[in-house]
């Protein structure tokens, strides 16, 4: 598979089987991620690959925060974006609304913090010491991670919602404080007989995010 058809056909997946990925796959998926560039090549991510049982207890456990926040009155912030972001968000959750109407068990939320019931998530982090502008190299390795994936027949979808309860799952995997976690990536083999396989996010016209200096 070509490059161009691998970042045309990677999309965000948000129903998986409960197949599990061998150990193998998940570590080629890691070594095309560190390929990824990096300033003075100080190669700054960090990876925590969560599987089996672990994950099990780490969505368990995120469900069930959710659920106690939502019996106490706690509800997730509602971030508010300047425009355009905010017209694109809102855009993006309502391509969700048919899909859902044949999946009526779907949320959102909960679909997130049991990352979508995929088998395998993997965790991007950054040492706490290393300055914020490190981040373009994370996301470099997410990148190379995402359509590594892609070219294996396998689905992804970034997550970032979940670490609104980053103290639980520093608490649930015991990472230490000095691991800043940037992300989630939620892997697997898509199910192809949900409905919300076929859901695909719009993108704007390339103009919409160029400036041409000549």
């Amino acid at each position: 598979m070509e490059v161009k058809e691998v970042i045309y056909r990677r999309r965000s997946i948000r129903a998986f089987t409960p197949a599990p990925i061998p150990k193998k796959t998940l570590m080629q998926l890691i070594g095309a991620a560190i390929q990824a560039p990096s300033a003075r090549n100080i190669q700054p991510w960090q990876f925590i690959v969560v599987t089996g049982k672990a994950r099990a207890r780490l969505a368990h456990s995120l469900l069930t925060r959710y659920e106690q926040d939502l019996a106490q009155g706690r509800q997730l912030p509602a971030i508010e974006l300047p425009e355009p972001y905010q017209a694109r968000a809102r855009r993006f959750t309502e391509s969700l609304a048919p899909a859902a109407v044949h999946e009526p068990t779907f949320d959102l939320i909960r679909g997130s913090l049991n990352f979508y019931g995929a088998p395998a998530v993997i965790l991007l982090a950054l040492d706490r010491r290393l300055s914020p502008d490190r981040l373009f190299d994370v996301g470099a390795a997410a990148q190379n991670l995402l359509l590594m994936a892609e070219a294996q027949g396998l689905s992804t979808c970034v997550i970032g919602l979940v670490l609104w309860y980053q103290d639980l799952i520093r608490q649930e995997l015991q990472l230490p404080e000095s691991v800043n976690l940037i992300t989630t990536i939620a892997l697997g083999i898509p199910d192809r007989t949900s409905p919300l396989f076929d859901h695909s996010a719009s993108r704007e016209d390339a103009a919409e995010f160029l400036t041409w200096i000549d």
